[in-house]
């Protein structure tokens, strides 16, 4: 990969023609205007991306800045509240999804090696204007009467969304899963909300793979149950749960067998210190191949959607606007997870380019100095120009944003399993990976 191949990947997804052309079919942009699509959405990409944007008159002030215009705040808003927007905004992140995000790791010869891939699931909420809870209506209406639930689906080698969808936040989170088929030789990794009987049963017959936090289990029947230490704990036939549960160990995980839909699965019990009670996790990965250590440390590896939620809110600016328009908080919510992408891009670009590895949060965070030229270079149309701030961004974020613990990752986060970054060959020398 060299500097060239990056500006025009960025030309692409923010190409003028491109934008201006999905405004159109979109039905955003019906006749010519000072506002056109282009411009609106890298202007909302800019704004959301670099700084903490509280107030929809922020953003006009990046986008006259951007076009160097002097857009007053009444039609610009006019633009915004279109419902339009909303799916412009989606149709762009769903490009930016399927063509940006390099693969920044891949599988060596480990026990990941037998997945094509490892998708994780969860869902995060975002609190909206209380005048929107009869459109976007929250479970906790007393603390909340407004919410917007993000749901996202993460591949793991990629470190960034495949898909996301917008619902209101009394959803079921179970709705938002990956159709079946396109779990097939899988693994699913996903929290307890998203735990049915019913999925686990039809994700098995379809091929793929999970481990899941499970609940409502005190009726399942148990015919088999062993202590890390080798110790049988069923002294009856086939107890329910709820029978066995108070002599499940502290100090030590517990394997079972049980009957889900006729099938018998496996259970893994795992004393929490922080909840004061047992975590259940549920899994069809053999025991010959992934010990109930392993099937543990896999799970917790769900934890890197939680960072990517985290990243979008503390520096891609998730959260709800002061806006009853509920087009407009699902617009914004689209462009967050855009410029999140955008930046996950430069990342992995950056560690292909000059073989280091990156903090993807430190990226995120690290914009001062590079994230608005490069917008504006783009938005300007001066090609010389991004050419070289792209060059400045990628030389500041080589010095600045490496990841601070590299042999901490691969002895107990996320690098553990085997994975490693792209550019790595099987001799683990360095390699460069084209896009």
């Amino acid at each position: 990969m060299d500097i060239s191949i990056i500006t025009k990947k960025l030309k692409l997804i923010l190409s003028e023609k491109k934008l201006n052309q999905l405004g159109k079919t979109t039905g955003f942009t019906k006749r010519r205007r000072n506002v056109t699509a282009f411009q609106l959405v890298t202007s909302l990409i800019c704004s959301l991306g670099d700084k903490n944007t509280d107030y929809l008159s922020d953003i006009l002030r990046v986008f006259n800045q951007l076009t160097q215009q002097g857009v007053k705040y009444k039609p610009f808003h006019n633009q915004l509240a279109k419902p339009e927007l909303a799916k412009l905004m989606r149709e762009v992140t769903e490009r930016v999804f399927k063509h940006w995000i390099n693969d920044v790791l891949k599988y060596n010869k480990s026990i990941f090696s037998k997945f094509k891939q490892v998708s994780i699931q969860d869902g995060s909420t975002v609190a909206v204007k209380s005048s929107l809870q009869d459109i976007w209506p929250c479970r906790f209406k007393q603390t909340c009467p407004a919410a917007i639930e993000l749901h996202a689906t993460i591949n793991l080698t990629k470190g960034s969304i495949d898909k996301a969808s917008i619902t209101p936040d009394t959803y079921s989170e179970r709705a938002e899963v990956p159709e079946l088929d396109d779990l097939k030789d899988h693994l699913f990794l996903a929290d307890r909300g998203y735990y049915s009987a019913d999925f686990v049963t039809a994700l098995d017959k379809a091929g793929g793979f999970y481990v899941l936090r499970a609940k409502g289990l005190k009726k399942v029947l148990i015919s088999k149950a062993v202590r890390e230490d080798g110790k049988e704990l069923i002294k009856i036939k086939h107890p329910q749960l709820s029978v066995l549960k108070n002599r499940l160990p502290k100090r030590q995980m517990v394997d079972m067998d049980v009957e889900i839909k006729g099938e018998i699965v496996r259970l893994i019990a795992i004393w929490s210190l922080k909840e004061k009670r047992h975590t259940y996790l549920i899994s069809n990965l053999k025991r010959e191949e992934f010990s109930m250590r392993d099937i543990s440390l896999i799970y917790r590896i769900r934890w890197q959607v939680e960072l990517l939620f985290k990243e979008c809110k503390s520096y891609n600016n998730l959260h709800g606007f002061n806006t009853g328009n509920e087009s407009l908080q699902e617009s914004l919510i689209w462009t967050s997870l855009i410029s999140m992408t955008l930046k996950r891009f430069m990342s992995g670009c950056v560690e292909q380019l000059y073989q280091v590895e990156m903090s993807t949060m430190t990226v995120s965070k690290t914009t001062v100095s590079w994230w608005y030229d490069i917008l504006e270079a783009i938005v300007q149309k001066r090609r010389k120009a991004l050419v070289r701030r792209v060059t400045d961004a990628c030389e500041f974020l080589k010095e600045n944003a490496k990841r601070a613990h590299v042999k901490r990752d691969k002895l107990s986060g996320i690098l553990q399993f085997g994975l490693e970054p792209s550019f790595y060959d099987g001799s683990n020398k360095k390699q460069m990976v084209l896009a």
